[in-house]
């Protein structure tokens, strides 16, 4: 493997490598701390213990969830992309759900004994909440507080997970929802700190889960108790609203204060205020800048593929936007010294215009294809066909028509037009079926999969 496949290997997994170390620690110091003998003398045992391990793993991956959800720019450095935060935050979650429901069923086993009926009630009533009585103890109270905790931890996060999981619900339910996770989360680190077991029979796996319990409580006061606060948002207004063919509009943002930092390329965030009178829920959503970075305001060209898009179209100008980010790892300046090649399909080049802005005599050789249905539809031909191809050598434009060719574009057509496609830095930002079959094209062509850059969130 070459330095450049283990440099493009590390920055896809080092997120996940980590992941894996964090949730196995917590596991090494309970089976440091036990004979591992006893822990697995019988298959009673050996089924508590594994009960017991998958609720360690499982809330130390509850916590990771919530981490990935805090949606900051130094969190892509660890899965190269903020896509692939998300897309870690959603296997981990899953992941989560299913230790967590593992947890008190393998611990309920104990009670089973196959010769008595009895034994299947006991094991019931241990998954039922706790009382105590004004004659109980200061210690038995607490242990009942634990045990109650995590009772109602585990109802809330299972019940939670299954809405985002496996109901498809309005966005607006669903982002209300989602508030109660850090309640449920917060349940479950006081059963995890106070009740009897290894986690309190041991200081260093105390310390270690209290960690996380802070690291979690912390990510859900930071994003959703305190976001409006803390999370810095800059203030646009809405200067124009043009609207263009196949329900592509073009929005022009003013910044109120400063304009926020960004590369060619990135997406960010945005949240239009006081709009519900137009349609216009109080969203966030993620879209691609289609200007340059020096430029004061920025252009957002969206495509109306979903309620919130298209309501779009009722934006009033002089609206006041909010602005987050800017995030992502899809910009040309990562890869300067490389020949590249960037395919735009439908409102997919929206993260190329801004690339082509920016670009300059000092910018590598790009070949731009620019896919779409009809001619029409095509988009600041102004810059991408004229000027740019003009003014420098380096720059090659190709409009693709699929109506026109009566087919898609294809690898083949490019390597046609660009040749040596193995040498070369790929950007690919359209539909996600077509990124998949590009991608798909272009490594069946020998192109290395560290060389082909996808940007997942233009679409959303």
């Amino acid at each position: 493997m070459q330095k450049t496949d283990i440099t493009f290997w590390l920055k896809e997994k080092l997120g996940w490598i980590l992941i894996v170390v964090f949730s196995c620690i917590p596991v090494l110091i309970f089976l440091a701390v036990n004979d591992v003998n006893e822990l697995f003398y019988d298959t009673r045992e050996t089924l508590k213990t594994i009960g017991l391990v998958t609720g360690l793993v499982g809330f130390v991956l509850y916590a990771i969830n919530m981490l990935l959800a805090i949606r900051k720019p130094w969190l892509e450095n660890f899965f190269n992309g903020l896509n692939q935060v998300y897309i870690a935050h959603h296997i981990t979650g899953g992941i989560a759900l299913c230790l967590v429901l593992f947890h008190p069923l393998l611990l309920a086993v104990q009670y089973i004994d196959l010769g008595s009926l009895s034994s299947l009630k006991n094991a019931a009533v241990f998954l039922l909440p706790d009382t105590f009585n004004s004659q109980s103890t200061l210690e038995f109270a607490q242990e009942v507080t634990a045990f109650n905790s995590g009772i109602i931890a585990f109802i809330g996060m299972v019940v939670l997970l299954i809405l985002t999981f496996f109901v498809k619900l309005p966005y607006s339910f669903w982002l209300f929802t989602h508030k109660f996770l850090g309640v449920a989360f917060l349940f479950a680190g006081i059963h995890v700190l106070f009740i009897n077991s290894d986690v309190s029979d041991s200081l260093l796996l105390t310390i270690y889960m209290a960690v996380w319990i802070l690291i979690g409580l912390g990510a859900f006061v930071y994003r959703t108790l305190l976001g409006n606060v803390l999370i810095r948002r800059a203030p646009y207004e809405v200067k124009s609203v043009a609207f263009f063919e196949k329900d592509v509009m073009g929005i022009y943002l003013a910044p109120l204060e400063k304009n926020i930092d960004f590369k060619p390329g990135q997406f960010v965030y945005v949240r239009f205020l006081w709009s519900g009178k137009d349609g216009i829920v109080d969203e966030t959503h993620p879209f691609s800048v289609a200007t340059n970075p020096g430029i004061d305001g920025m252009v957002l060209y969206i495509k109306a593929l979903g309620d919130f898009t298209t309501n779009l179209r009722n934006l009033k100008v002089g609206t006041v936007a909010e602005i987050e980010g800017a995030f992502g790892k899809f910009s040309y300046r990562n890869f300067s010294s490389s020949p590249q090649v960037w395919i735009g399909a439908g409102i997919g080049i929206t993260p190329f215009i801004s690339m082509a802005r920016d670009y300059s005599l000092y910018a590598p050789p790009v070949d731009l294809y620019y896919t779409a249905q009809t001619r029409s539809e095509l988009i600041e031909q102004g810059v991408l066909a004229q000027y740019l191809p003009e003014t420098y050598q380096n720059f090659r434009y190709f409009p693709f028509v699929s109506q026109e060719a009566q087919t898609h574009l294809t690898a083949e057509h490019i390597l046609q037009q660009s040749g040596n496609l193995q040498e070369k830095e790929f950007f690919i930002c359209g539909p996600p079926l077509m990124m998949k079959s590009m991608r798909s094209q272009l490594r069946k062509m020998g192109v290395k999969r560290s060389k082909i850059h996808t940007e997942e969130f233009s679409m959303s």
